[in-house]
């Protein structure tokens, strides 16, 4: 378990909040009423075209999350 999670880490690139991704995010957040965290977090997973693999139920039901309990 360790192991796959340091291989994780290692894979992980961190990006840059850009004025774009702060844009989508608000107009994510007001339109599925998402808290200002959760919108960062999908907005900026759609601006670089990838999934988001969460456990966080308020994401469970858009497009391109896969959730994960």
């Amino acid at each position: 378990m360790a192991l796959t999670l340091m291989a994780q880490l290692q894979a992980t690139e961190v990006v840059p909040l850009t004025e774009s991704i702060a844009y989508l995010a608000a107009d994510v957040s007001l339109r599925h009423g998402l808290a200002m965290a959760d919108a960062i977090v999908y907005a900026t997973a759609q601006d670089h075209q990838v999934e988001v693999v969460t456990g966080d139920a308020d994401l469970k039901d858009l497009p391109g999350v896969a959730y994960v309990r």
